[in-house]
């Protein structure tokens, strides 16, 4: 009988290590089960927003869609007709020629102050001379200490003169020949440089660009003024070289006083036989991809997107326009260009072919 019980109770035991192990066997099944759900209700979320066109592959967004990503868009702008860049200048501190104009004009001043004098004096010198003559009525002390204060005057003059060439000196050697001018004439155009109307700029040109250079007429883009564009005339060869910039310097004038002082711009001109029309692709719109730079166009007539290729066209070269110059006829005036949401709009060409790259 009690074999019986023992053999009883090993079977309830083994009975409920079967019911146990068959438990846990169904409790994962179900766990796996779920997972697979998920995963199938995840690859219900991803939707293919591309479609085709003429053969041509584009983004066809849901206008809540497009609204809740904040794809912004706007005409492209004409830009300059191919701009040449001349290289990066900087306003010139004219302190010194200022300095030396304000020096030079008291030296002229002293020297025709003097000569005056000098004037005067040797007319008196005369009188002194007559009344020693006529019966020794002036001493010869009195005409030999009026000779010496001639002299005097005459030395004064010398130093004056002397400081006047090397004002003069100077400024040829810092500015060129052609400031020397301003110095000597009052009514020259270039003493509106010193009155604030006009600025003075130093730009550097390289040497191949310095062949048929430098210009006569060029637009500074200025880095930190608030103008966006200003015209400027060539004025001289600068006779010193920046060192923080490569290439010779010349100078140019400004037709206002907008620019800083100490202020880097850049400059560029205008080449008036390239009758082409350019257009103008913000920074902000253009993406990379495969090392080549992108930008998306919104198709009026459909509201679709459709990515074009910047390939080949190259950057704007001034500080007023940053982006991309591309001529009109690879995009078109009348285009909208995706300001914001490119890289949304370029990860969601290319979504759907990654998702199935992944399941192959």
């Amino acid at each position: 009988m009690k074999n019986k019980t023992t053999i009883f109770i090993v079977a309830q035991i083994i009975i409920i290590i079967v019911l146990i192990w068959v438990i846990v066997l169904l409790a994962n099944k179900d766990i796996l089960g779920n997972h697979s759900d998920e995963g199938e209700s995840e690859e219900e979320i991803i939707v293919d927003y591309t479609t085709i066109v003429d053969g041509i592959k584009q983004i066809q967004l849901p206008s809540a869609v497009e609204k809740n990503s904040n794809i912004q868009y706007k005409k492209l702008e004409e830009t300059k007709t191919n701009q040449k860049k001349l290289n990066y200048g900087i306003v010139q501190n004219i302190s010194t020629l200022i300095s030396a104009k304000a020096n030079f004009t008291r030296v002229n001043y002293s020297i025709k102050k003097l000569k005056n004098q000098i004037k005067n004096e040797k007319k008196h010198l005369e009188a002194l001379i007559i009344l020693n003559e006529d019966n020794k009525n002036v001493s010869d002390l009195a005409i030999n200490k009026k000779q010496i204060e001639i002299s005097d005057l005459n030395n004064q003059v010398n130093i004056y003169e002397n400081e006047k060439v090397n004002i003069m000196s100077l400024v040829q050697q810092q500015w060129g020949e052609v400031f020397v001018a301003i110095l000597k004439n009052t009514n020259d155009p270039l003493n509106k440089l010193l009155s604030n109307q006009n600025q003075l700029v130093s730009l550097s040109i390289t040497q191949i660009e310095r062949e048929a250079l430098p210009p006569q007429n060029i637009v500074i883009i200025p880095s930190i003024s608030s103008a966006s564009e200003i015209k400027a005339k060539y004025l001289s060869p600068s006779p010193i070289v920046n060192q923080s910039i490569v290439g010779k310097n010349f100078f140019y004038l400004t037709n206002n006083s907008k620019l800083i002082v100490g202020e880097r711009v850049s400059a560029y001109i205008s080449k008036f036989n390239d009758k082409k029309k350019y257009l103008l692709v913000p920074n902000s719109s253009v993406v990379w991809s495969n090392g080549q730079p992108w930008a998306f166009i919104r198709i009026k007539e459909n509201g679709n997107f459709v990515r074009r290729s910047l390939q080949g066209m190259r950057e704007a070269e001034n500080g007023s326009e940053n982006g991309w110059i591309v001529p009109d006829d690879k995009i078109k005036i009348d285009d909208e260009i995706v300001t914001n949401g490119a890289q949304l709009l370029l990860s969601e060409e290319f979504k759907y072919q990654i998702k199935n790259e992944n399941e192959d």
